[in-house]
This record gives structure tokens, C-alpha cells and sequence, in this order.
């Protein structure tokens, strides 16, 4: 039997609580495979809880008390690729214990990735990828529309996992501390998250 996973869906107030059909598709497509591969599926929403932070601390703190080995977050205006479990599979074979799917967001520089690396000339700022190296990467900072985290680099980190600090937002902070834990972040360039506004900007970061 492959380690469990608990897949959360997190309904934020950007979109009103409404979760995309194409996301439930996906998530519905996961238990599937988790069947296939004899790995063990529990699915889980997270809504009602704002801000964002505190939601994302109330999922990872609801998560430790139950067995699951890998807690995969996704927020609720993102679709992500076919069969993402078995990035999972992936990770878990080279000890990888952090990734995301990178995911097109709105920076203040145009469309870019919600995946970054520090800033060589200044700790405050990080630069978000434009394009996607193939396969496996490693960064400094995920996002976390979709954000992948196995139980271990949890309980290392051990609280505050999600807390803001007044130079990064809840994701980014996360990464700092997973970093300072000791742990890797990586992200597979051949996957990718779509993310739902008024269009798709997937679809406008490739044209």
C-alpha cells in the first residue's frame, strides 16, 4: 500500500465560495487514481475561514490529527493537470518532500508563475519564473494554489506554518520556514495549473 494522501480543497472569498467544475473533476479523477495505484484518497473542503492564512493553518492542524502521509492543498479557482497524482508518485520515489504545480498568476510585471527564487541583490523581493524549465526544478518559493506537502516537513516546522510576515505573504512565508527546516522546494516544469478569472489565464500566458 502507497503512503495516504488528503487532498483539501480550499473555498476561498476570491471567487464567493464557489468551487470550479473542472477542479471537482479533477479531484473526483484522484480518488480513481488513488484506487489504481493502491494509495489511499481522502478529499476534504476547507471554507468559512478567512483570512486565507488561517484557513491554511486550520487544514494542516486538522490534517496532523489524522494518518495521512502527504497533504495536498488546492485552492478552489484552479484546475489542475490530468492525473496529478502521480507527481506524487514521483516526488515520493526521489524523496522529494515539498512541490506545487506552477500556476499563472498576475504579478506586477504581467502574467508570470507563482514560483520564485530569491533576489540576488535584495532579501525582500524574489523573481517569479516567465517560462517553465522542463522536469524537475528547484526554487525558493511556491505558491499555494496547488501545493504539495509531505506530513514530515509539518511536524519539522511544527507551528506558524502559514502566518504572514510583513515582507511575504502566507505561501511564500511557508516556503522560508520549510527551507529553514531543511527541506528542498520543487516544482515539474511540465506540469501546470490552470487558474480561473474572467479568463483563463493559462490560456494567456501561453499566447
Amino acid at each position: 500500500m502507497n503512503s495516504s494522501v488528503a487532498v483539501i480543497v480550499l473555498c476561498g472569498r476570491e471567487r464567493d465560495q464557489w468551487i470550479n467544475p473542472a477542479l471537482m473533476k479533477r479531484v473526483v479523477e484522484s480518488l480513481y487514481d488513488g484506487l489504481q495505484a493502491r494509495r489511499p484518497i481522502s478529499i476534504d473542503l476547507q471554507y468559512g475561514t478567512s483570512p486565507v492564512e488561517m484557513a491554511r493553518n486550520l487544514v494542516v492542524k486538522n490534517f496532523l490529527q489524522n494518518p495521512s502521509n502527504w497533504l495536498i492543498q488546492i485552492d478552489n479557482d484552479v484546475v489542475p493537470p490530468e492525473h496529478f497524482l502521480k507527481l506524487v508518485d514521483a516526488a515520493e520515489a526521489e524523496g522529494k518532500r515539498v512541490f506545487g504545480i506552477p500556476t499563472p498568476t498576475i504579478s506586477n510585471h504581467g502574467l508570470a508563475w507563482n514560483i520564485g527564487l530569491k533576489h540576488q541583490d535584495d532579501e525582500l523581493r524574489c523573481n517569479l519564473f516567465n517560462s517553465l524549465p522542463p522536469g524537475w526544478n528547484r526554487c525558493d518559493y511556491l505558491g499555494g494554489a496547488f501545493l504539495a506537502v509531505h506530513r514530515c516537513v509539518l511536524e519539522a516546522i511544527k507551528g506558524d506554518w502559514f502566518n504572514r510576515t510583513p515582507t511575504k505573504s502566507e505561501d511564500f512565508a511557508f516556503s522560508e520556514r520549510a527551507r529553514k527546516a531543511g527541506f528542498s522546494l520543487w516544482f515539474h516544469g511540465d506540469s501546470q495549473c490552470d487558474h480561473i478569472h474572467s479568463a483563463s489565464l493559462l490560456e494567456m500566458l501561453k499566447k
